[in-house]
């Protein structure tokens, strides 16, 4: 007997019971709940449970208006979820139990109820695949990762490059001191090093993060995330923010002042931050991809780990009318000119201003299949 149900971050208690912060910070209500104050989405948990297995799923449903919904047709949706998420079993299943095989089919089922046209993850390279449509998934980008159960000496010596150890001795000798941010100045000083980075970087103005932002994740997630700071000469000049649970370490934002990268600040903070993982029995850390293959973040990245992940989007359509006739909308919109094949969903492209980069999102839709059987 399978059954399933959807919990909302006012169920922190429940959610917190069924998928833990410390088992999938990425899936935590305390992420979720951040993350709908940036984006006005609501966050919501799906769970299905098959008695030999069960599994839940964080995404994020927001709302969409656009003229072509006929009066009266009911509100329509998308979703979208945390970075490197996607379903993750609660309680993994036997061997070869085939329930997990239907779970794509349950959430689509709940997404035609609820009117949700169109589904979107950002994947972690190690979600289950049988929970998921595997026509709707999409190779993006290689990223990076460091084997922490190597342990320290064995990370420093085959893990990081020459360069990146001669590095973290330049920042070493240069006096770069690396703490973890004590106060909301310190958070502060960590959002002005990363204006800095996105002006730099000529970012969009989705990657210009309020201050809030960031205080958010210091005040309401002070076990699973961190800023390391690094400071010369009692200035801060560098730093990153990180996301961990039990297992696993996300690097997920990095900032400095290009003044002082002689100083290799990076270096400093970033593999004082692996060592500290190691010592606290992490297995493994996300360091993430970069802007264009091959790049200088990318290099940058790659001296820390020889290691690669595959990072993945799932991208599926349950509402195929719907969705033809938003992109039709946008289009119109827009001088009659088709949206971004690299955008999903489509309706919601960005007008091209600028060449996409591969923090976009890359996308073709994905129709969902039929309905599951009882």
């Amino acid at each position: 007997m399978t059954s399933r149900y959807v919990l909302t971050t006012e169920d922190a208690e429940r959610w917190r019971a069924v998928l833990p912060t410390n088992a999938f910070v990425m899936g935590s209500v305390e992420y979720a709940r951040v993350l709908e104050k940036l984006t006005g989405g609501a966050a919501r948990l799906f769970v299905a449970d098959w008695g030999q297995a069960a599994a839940a799923y964080p995404f994020l449903q927001r709302s969409v208006r656009a003229p072509p919904l006929a009066a009266g047709a009911g509100e329509r949706w998308d979703t979208f979820t945390p970075e490197y998420s996607g379903p993750i079993f609660t309680r993994p299943p036997p061997p070869g139990d085939a329930g997990a095989s239907r779970f794509a089919d349950l959430f689509a089922a709940y997404c035609r109820e609820q009117g949700i046209v169109a589904e979107f993850a950002h994947l972690s390279p190690w979600t289950p695949p049988e929970l998921l449509d595997e026509s709707c998934v999409h190779p993006n980008r290689e990223i990076v990762y460091i084997d922490l159960t190597w342990g320290e000496e064995e990370i420093w010596r085959r893990s990081l490059t020459t360069d990146a150890r001669r590095q973290v001795k330049q920042a070493e000798r240069a006096g770069v001191r690396v703490r973890r941010a004590a106060s909301v100045e310190d958070v502060r000083e960590f959002h002005r090093l990363y204006e800095l980075t996105m002006a730099r970087r000529n970012a969009a103005d989705r990657y210009h993060f309020p201050l809030e932002h960031f205080v958010a994740f210091f005040e309401t997630m002070p076990d699973n995330a961190f800023f390391a700071l690094a400071e010369h000469h009692d200035r801060v000049i560098a730093g990153g923010l990180y996301f961990h649970d039990e297992r696993e370490v996300v690097w997920h934002l990095s900032a400095a002042d290009m003044a002082f990268s002689g100083i290799r600040p990076v270096n400093a903070y970033h593999y004082d931050t692996i060592r500290w993982a190691v010592r606290q029995g992490k297995r493994r850390m996300l360091c993430g991809g970069a802007y264009q293959a091959g790049d200088g973040v990318f290099r940058f990245k790659a001296n820390f780990s020889p290691l690669r992940a595959q990072f993945r989007t799932y991208r599926r359509v349950h509402d195929m009318a719907t969705y033809a006739a938003l992109t039709r909308a946008w289009s119109a919109q827009h001088g009659g000119q088709p949206p971004s094949s690299e955008f999903f969903p489509a309706y919601r492209s960005v007008a091209p201003t600028r060449p996409a980069t591969s923090r976009d999102v890359l996308a073709e839709p994905c129709a969902a299949a039929a309905a599951p059987r009882d």
